[in-house]
């Protein structure tokens, strides 16, 4: 298991990284998970740990990693994680599209899900089985500090989607009542992202 580096949150540097970020989504129509979205966070470390914000049990971040492998083929695009009350955040980002969670289909009225969100959503499914099978080892304990460790997962997937009534409160449901061996895993769009984190900058950092 990759080791979590230690980060001392920097709110000031966040801004600046904040500012290329919305940069980005405002002169790139779309985003490719690996042409855009992985090498625009990985350098960006302060960015990437206020996306623990989604976690209320998550105090103080002070431990991150970027392409963190939990086991074999399972890696993680991102983990943020408190090492002190020893609650994580997976993160898996996927393209930025405006079809990226839901795809209308010819002669269907009501859109699917696409390809893309649902293998996202077993990818972290996948993550949380592997990493309870794993809870028992030393390498387990030795990486999250407990073997009663916390986990919650995100994926940020999807840009400038213009969804209908009925299909924001189908993702809203699914957010809310999906929950895997009793954790949560969440969905947000990079336009909410960019909405949240600029939030949290001005009300909880003030910058």
């Amino acid at each position: 298991m990759k080791i979590l580096k230690s980060h001392n949150f920097d709110a000031i540097n966040c801004r600046l990284e904040w500012n290329d970020f919305d940069a980005l989504l405002r002169t790139k129509e779309t985003l490719s998970e690996r042409k855009d979205v992985l090498p625009f966070f990985k350098k960006r470390q302060d960015l990437s740990i206020l996306i623990c914000s989604y976690i209320p049990n998550i105090k103080k971040p002070d431990v991150f990693a970027h392409e963190f492998q939990i086991n074999g083929d399972f890696v993680a695009d991102l983990i943020i994680g408190d090492s002190r009350t020893h609650n994580y955040l997976l993160v898996e980002f996927e393209d930025g599209r405006p079809d990226s969670i839901f795809m209308h289909k010819r002669n269907k009225a009501t859109p699917e899900w696409s390809p893309r969100f649902e293998a996202a959503f077993s990818q972290l499914v996948d993550w949380l089985w592997k990493l309870e099978d794993m809870r028992s080892t030393s390498d387990f304990h030795n990486t999250f500090g407990s073997r009663r460790a916390k986990f919650q997962g995100l994926i940020v997937i999807g840009k400038d989607m213009r969804f209908s009534s009925q299909e924001i409160d189908r993702l809203n449901w699914r957010n809310d009542r999906i929950i895997v061996d009793s954790t949560a895993i969440s969905c947000v769009s990079f336009n909410k992202l960019r909405e949240d984190c600029d939030y949290w900058l001005n009300n909880y950092y003030g910058v």
